[in-house]
């Protein structure tokens, strides 16, 4: 009974402190969770044990399942098409020079720096490297959806945190996919052992299918229940397909959250319906994340070091050379890439989903960077966010080259 009043009386003072925070110095909710989790797992009062925790891997891989169905439903084609292609490829310069950068620097540092029980092979470091870059990688929106609303403002500067957020997520859970399709254990099968390609198309194959069948069954429902209890179902079994053929579930979610919302009649419903759930199983996340954390200071303090100043470098410096190549400097300043550096519910799915793969390898090491990234992360990032946007003009203008051409009529 002490345990639970203690865990309860600690997790209420995180509570209130980062409620003061949030309000007055534009702090991310969600170190309270991480905290109730440590508060709760084997590293606090044992009330989860690892036991339990190993149960509850089901869950894990629904939630990761229903995040991926999140992402895949920002991605909305009419609204893609209306996107001045700019943009679009500010995003993707951004994030795949964060992904090299970083999973480049974590690959030397893996294959040369006895970590643990010493330093990997070249081709198993490249594992954990590619997972790395892919968390670093990852933007979460809610510090720049703060910084809008606190100075009302919604522009051009704010739809392009909008799409850097987007495609950083994408080109993260490819990267995930790609990763453990290359590394993708053996399987006992009758002909031969699928390829790294085949893997792919497979975990493809099952967001797609997923997704069809919703429509081909669901398309014209109208009620919000059976369209929760469709969804919810179609989740379960794309999450449940990737799982049992050893595959991130991220995949199948994003694409099935992609027909989703591409397809279906009712998309301000189900829009809604996601919505809903994303911040309670975020929540969930968190907590469940904090009672399997495992730090340890002596092991990962280098990479850990590492990983956070290279992404850094990777997001300012990743956005300023692509607004320079791309001439739109003067648009979006030199340091818009500061709005970006906070990071949310994806680097923590990633980090799970890649501990629950069965061909992990240092994966708390790739947890311990996951969670400390969003800890420090969440402090500032809506500031910084906020600083960016309000350092630019209310009416960002793109120059002339770079704006989408009038279709005659």
């Amino acid at each position: 009974m002490l345990l639970i009043l203690l865990v309860v009386l600690g997790y209420l003072a995180a509570r209130f402190a980062v409620d003061w925070l949030a309000r007055h110095a534009l702090v991310v909710s969600g170190a309270e969770y991480l905290v109730l989790g440590l508060l709760l797992g084997p590293r606090g009062t044992e009330l989860l044990t690892p036991l339990q925790l190993e149960g509850l891997a089901p869950f894990f891989t629904l939630a990761i399942g229903w995040m991926g169905v999140s992402l895949g439903f920002q991605f909305w084609l009419p609204v893609l098409t209306r996107t001045p292609g700019i943009l679009f490829r500010l995003a993707f310069v951004e994030a795949l020079l964060t992904m090299g950068l970083v999973g480049g620097a974590a690959w030397l540092l893996l294959a040369g720096v006895p970590i643990g029980t010493g330093p990997l092979d070249p081709v198993t470091a490249a594992l954990p490297a590619t997972i790395l870059g892919a968390i670093a990688t990852t933007s979460s929106l809610a510090g720049a959806r703060i910084a809008a609303k606190s100075l009302g403002r919604r522009n051009l500067a704010v739809r392009q945190l909008e799409v850097a957020a987007s495609i950083d997520a994408l080109v993260a859970v490819v990267a995930v996919a790609v990763a453990l399709a290359a590394f993708h254990l053996p399987v006992n099968v009758l002909v031969r052992e699928p390829t790294s390609t085949e893997w792919m198309v497979i975990a493809m194959a099952v967001g797609l299918v997923g997704g069809w069948l919703f429509h081909l069954f669901l398309g014209n429902e109208r009620s919000p229940d059976r369209l929760f209890i469709a969804v919810a179902g179609a989740v379960v079994l794309t999450t449940g397909a990737a799982n049992y053929i050893g595959m991130s579930a991220l995949l199948p979610g994003f694409l099935l959250g992609f027909i989703l919302v591409n397809t279906s009649r009712q998309r301000e419903v189900v829009g809604n319906l996601l919505v809903r759930v994303d911040r309670p199983l975020y929540f969930l996340m968190l907590v469940s994340a904090g009672a399997l954390w495992s730090p340890s200071a002596t092991d990962v303090f280098l990479p850990l070091l590492a990983f956070l100043a290279l992404r850094l470098v990777g997001k300012v410096g990743g956005a300023w050379l692509a607004a320079r190549v791309n001439g739109v400097i003067d648009a979006f300043g030199p340091r818009w890439g500061l709005a970006l550096v906070g990071q949310g519910g994806l680097a923590i799915a990633i980090a799970l989903d890649y501990s629950l793969a069965r061909s992990e390898v240092m994966s708390d090491l790739v947890f311990t960077a996951a969670l400390a990234s969003v800890l420090l992360t969440d402090l500032f990032s809506a500031r910084l966010a906020r600083d960016v946007v309000a350092s630019l003009p209310e009416d960002v203008q793109l120059p002339e080259d770079t704006r989408p051409a009038e279709v005659p009529a």
